[in-house]
């Protein structure tokens, strides 16, 4: 139950701060590209390779003993909400360090390419039944 109250909250915070950051940044530079989605995207991935890094790090070196939820509250949590690009990104970079090209690159392909499908299939849906 604490872990899902720590996933539940920080996804919460997550998904407020994305809401402000696309928000603000698309006022700032403009709509025409979405700056605020690539924003959150590269940050949200930045930050899961800190956390991850910084919490191994911590274990390893001075049996940090809150590792598994300080990662529920700020990876699947936070990050979650904030962007799951970042579980993406991490996911392949374990792949290419692990030595899994081509599965890093079936991952890339395959996350772009049905992401871009369904979405256009997602849309096409919600036309027709809007049109019905």
């Amino acid at each position: 139950m604490q872990s899902l109250l720590l996933v539940f909250i920080g996804g919460g915070l997550g998904a407020a701060c994305r809401y402000f950051s696309t928000t603000h940044i698309g006022a700032l530079f403009g709509t025409y590209f979405p700056f605020g989605t690539l924003f959150v995207n590269t940050l949200g991935s930045l930050l899961m390779g800190f956390i991850m890094g910084s919490l191994v790090f911590l274990m390893e070196k001075t049996g940090f003993t809150l590792a598994e939820p300080v990662r529920l509250l700020l990876t699947v949590g936070f990050l979650g909400g904030f962007t799951t690009f970042s579980s993406f990104s991490l996911e392949t970079v374990t792949l290419i360090e692990g030595g899994s090209l081509f599965y890093a690159a079936m991952n890339i392909a395959a996350n772009l390419g049905l992401c871009f499908l369904t979405t256009f299939l997602g849309l096409g849906a919600s036309r027709a039944l809007s049109a019905l």
